[in-house]
């Protein structure tokens, strides 16, 4: 089954073909070259048949699994957009182009949020009036995709360990909670806006700023002029933040780990202890400075890594005397996605054959 994966980042837009399991190619495109109308690479797909199209859909708002995407599918899409205004609109629009140049593939919405339809009550609702939870103003979590796969992962390496917290660290960041292979917290909330500083967005901030500061520009400062960008004011970029050394960038990476290790530890309280600490993304699986200096930062849990197995990126980072331990995993999003298209594909053939 050829399988065309369609996963809209916060920094990019990756396509993946599957003949499934087999990745045929995949291949990135940054929106700084869509923005230039760089074309996807429809070329390459040009004498394929696609039998689906599959699309990572960020704020799925009350969804819970894969959908194949009809009109009414679209339209939740779209009112969803304007809790994630930066991805919705623009996955829907990828699925309307999909559909004009291709309209015999099934399109399938693969959602962010439905990983974490398993969290508690008491880790989504807000501590505003309970009016707001009735109108759908709730914790819905993000990175499901990702956090859904390296959870999976995650059992396979550590079978016997049951509380795992799992750190996607990317452009766009949070971390998750996850108990026998199940969210049960998560930093991200109502929109992918909360939780930790990322790469230009702010992060869990006082909300009495907002009212403070009455800006008619406050969301493209809260999701683009923030983060490490307006920290340092010179680079969103991990990699390149590292090698600075002016005081503006040192207090960037200092604030950004505050931030992450607080939310650690609070992600350690929801478990009621921890076995295992994941780190993913593009800055979690590549840059063994934060790994360190969040390992360090939790010694007095009894976590110890190995700094070379540490700078090596080995899958499995932690000592043998450390007593939680910590692993690296390259999250596979487009994989995972196209394993949901599948099982779905394979449960509408079952259906069909029951009826004839």
């Amino acid at each position: 089954m050829k399988i065309l994966i369609l996963n809209r980042g916060s920094s990019s837009l990756k396509c993946s073909l599957f003949d499934f399991p087999k990745l045929l190619f995949e291949e990135e495109v940054t929106w700084e070259n869509i923005r230039k109308k760089t074309p996807l690479p429809l070329k390459k797909l040009k004498n394929i048949t696609l039998d689906v199209i599959g699309h990572r859909i960020v704020h799925g708002g009350t969804f819970i699994k894969s959908r194949v995407i009809d009109k009414g599918v679209k339209e939740k899409i779209k009112a969803f957009s304007k809790f994630a205004p930066l991805h919705n609109l623009a996955e829907l629009e990828l699925i309307e182009k999909m559909e004009k140049n291709f309209p015999k593939a099934l399109q399938i919405a693969v959602f962010d949020t439905a990983f974490h339809h398993t969290l508690p009550q008491k880790a989504i609702i807000y501590g505003g009036p309970y009016s707001w939870y009735e109108q759908g103003i709730r914790r819905y979590g993000f990175h499901g995709i990702s956090f859904q796969y390296c959870a999976r992962k995650a059992k396979e390496i550590l079978p016997k360990k049951a509380k795992i917290v799992i750190c996607h660290l990317g452009s766009g960041a949070s971390l998750c909670a996850i108990k026998n292979g199940k969210s049960i917290d998560t930093t991200m909330g109502f929109t992918p806006l909360e939780g930790l500083i990322m790469d230009t967005r702010c992060g869990s901030i006082d909300p009495g700023i907002l009212l403070y500061l009455k800006d008619k520009n406050l969301m493209k400062t809260l999701y683009d002029h923030s983060g490490l960008l307006g920290l340092s004011g010179k680079t969103s970029d991990m990699k390149e933040l590292e090698s600075l050394k002016d005081p503006r960038s040192l207090l960037a990476l200092e604030i950004y780990l505050h931030q992450l290790c607080k939310q650690l530890g609070a992600m350690v309280a929801s478990l009621q202890g921890v076995d295992g600490l994941a780190f993913t993304g593009g800055i979690g699986e590549n840059s063994p400075y934060i790994r360190q200096r969040v390992c360090d930062n939790f010694s007095f849990l009894g976590i110890e890594i190995d700094k070379k197995k540490n700078e090596k990126k080995e899958e499995i980072l932690s000592t043998k005397n450390s007593k939680i331990t910590v692993l690296v995993i390259p999250t596979q999003e487009a994989l995972e996605i196209a394993n949901e298209c599948n099982q779905l594909v394979s449960s509408i053939r079952k259906r069909q054959k029951g009826k004839v």
